[in-house]
């Protein structure tokens, strides 16, 4: 019998992934976006129902070992293309194991997907030579195509009638192709491939944190998000339970990462789900991203009680001109209920802000720190704005800053420097937590379980130290001293 049409994903997960330091404030799990892509266990699970497979390795770094686990990978796969799931930040670390991977193995095409390629499918194929097809959009229908046609032989050039594509044609001119259909009923997907990141000698643990995808497309249009805006579908909420449940059943997974940019879609869709996870009397723990308004205190309430564990909104800015104009569709106000209801259920609360965004300058920023300190979450994460093709605050960068991704230094869009944005992100982030309200509500007081009250202690001590080590450091007698403590505490 022949071989079944095989592609193996690879991706660069560093063993000390947590862009906000989780682990060294005491959480078992880290409550980002965990390293495992969503989209790459539901593209082999859709390859399986159409006759094809799909196998998934990942590696620390582009080095001599990491090449050798991929080299055993591609031994035992035998795979018919190479693909990729990539956001503008992973371009030239994957594009290093490309580069390898064509050295080694020049017959094995190189598929690329994900928000950037999709954004930017010719200027990907012109500046990365090695990548021979990109998928725009959704990859589901248009992989099990592609891959197909390349098991059967047909050299890519000749790919040029397929939908939702890019490549070279023969002339070696790029071909943008027409778009694919989307899926209309995302219920017709099948559960994710969880055995590829299921290990039987290390089963899910208190560390594990299954990721799970609920809807796709989005029905807001904020302006720093490169996630596809409009065309909104979602799962039953039925669906979800049984998909978490026979997740439970099979592989011991315990927490699910809830990873869509919202959710729950709507409260009525909610209030189904907690039904059915009450039905069935399940056992689970979550967490989540909400928007400001969505949800009521009764709500949170029920959430705790059937397992969810941290929930997070997106509240971006302090100042109600930059909301509007970054189009959050959110406003101050619902953004201090939400929180505010939050801590009253006792959920650990997560907030995160931009710095950058079009229009800023000190007093915005100062707002949104002013209006962290206010609302008084658990946690409160300031990020700098990395305008990403496919978001609208892209637009805004002039054609010689459009490669910024590739050279690493990160432009602005708004009069303040990257390097002032950077040290005000920074300088909030390690006061937020000194503060007598926060002690109060977070460590001393408040609804938070025994685990979470831990954690905010330990945000508290770590954060203190941070700032009496940082504050020191301006006195050059002892500046040599507290070099020396630093490298003894492991900071």
């Amino acid at each position: 019998m022949d071989k079944k049409p095989t592609i193996l994903f690879i991706a660069i997960i560093p063993p000390a992934y947590s862009p906000y330091m989780a682990a060294s404030y005491g959480m078992a799990r880290t409550f980002d976006l965990l390293p495992h892509k969503h989209s790459v266990l539901s593209l082999v699970a859709w390859l399986r129902e159409t006759h094809c497979e799909g196998y998934y390795v990942w590696v620390d770094s582009a080095d001599s070992e990491g090449l050798a686990t991929i080299e055993k990978a591609i031994e035992l796969s035998e795979p018919h293309a190479v693909g990729f799931s990539l956001v503008t930040e992973e371009m030239m670390s994957h594009y290093e194991i490309i580069k390898l991977l064509k050295e080694r193995h020049p017959e094995l095409p190189i598929i690329v997907g994900g928000p950037h390629v999709t954004a930017m499918p010719e200027h990907t194929l012109e500046r990365f030579p090695l990548i021979d097809i990109v998928c725009v959009g959704e990859g589901e229908r248009t992989l099990t195509e592609v891959l197909t046609r390349i098991a059967a032989g047909q050299p890519i050039p000749f790919l040029f009638d397929a939908l939702g594509i890019a490549l070279r044609n023969e002339s070696g001119t790029i071909v943008v192709t027409p778009p694919r259909d989307k899926i209309k009923d995302i219920n017709i997907l099948p559960d994710p491939a969880y055995d590829l990141i299921y290990d039987p000698d290390a089963p899910p643990d208190e560390r594990s944190a299954f990721p799970l995808v609920c809807s796709y497309g989005c029905y807001f249009h904020c302006t720093f998000c490169s996630v596809e805006h409009g065309n909104y579908r979602c799962l039953r909420p039925e669906k979800v339970v049984e998909r978490m449940h026979r997740a439970q059943r099979k592989f011991g997974v315990e927490y699910f990462a809830i990873r869509d940019s919202f959710w729950p879609p709507l409260p009525e869709w909610l209030d189904r789900f907690c039904n059915e996870i009450e039905r069935r009397r399940m056992k689970v723990k979550f967490h989540f991203q909400t928007r400001a308004g969505a949800l009521r205190q009764e709500h949170f309430e029920r959430l705790k009680k059937i397992g969810a564990q941290a929930i997070a909104i997106g509240v971006e800015a302090g100042d109600p001109e930059i909301l509007k104009s970054i189009k959050k569709g959110i406003t101050v106000d619902m953004a201090r209920k939400t929180v505010a209801a939050l801590n009253d259920a006792g959920i650990f609360s997560i907030a995160f802000f931009i710095f950058g965004n079009k229009g800023e300058h000190h007093r915005t920023v100062q707002a949104s720190i002013d209006l962290a300190e206010e609302m008084n979450p658990s946690i409160v994460f300031y990020h700098v704005l990395h305008p990403l093709p496919g978001a609208e605050a892209f637009d805004s960068l002039p054609e010689s800053q459009r490669e910024w991704w590739m050279s690493g230094k990160l432009p602005s869009i708004c009069e303040l420097t990257v390097r002032d944005l950077d040290r005000l992100a920074h300088e909030a982030f390690i006061r937020y937590p000194l503060r007598w309200d926060y002690l109060k509500r977070h460590v001393l007081g408040g609804r938070l379980s025994p685990e979470f009250r831990r954690i905010a202690r330990h945000i508290y001590l770590l954060h203190l130290r941070k700032y009496v080590l940082g504050t020191a450091e301006r006195f050059q007698p002892v500046r040599g001293a507290i070099g020396t403590v630093k490298s003894a505490l492991g900071r």
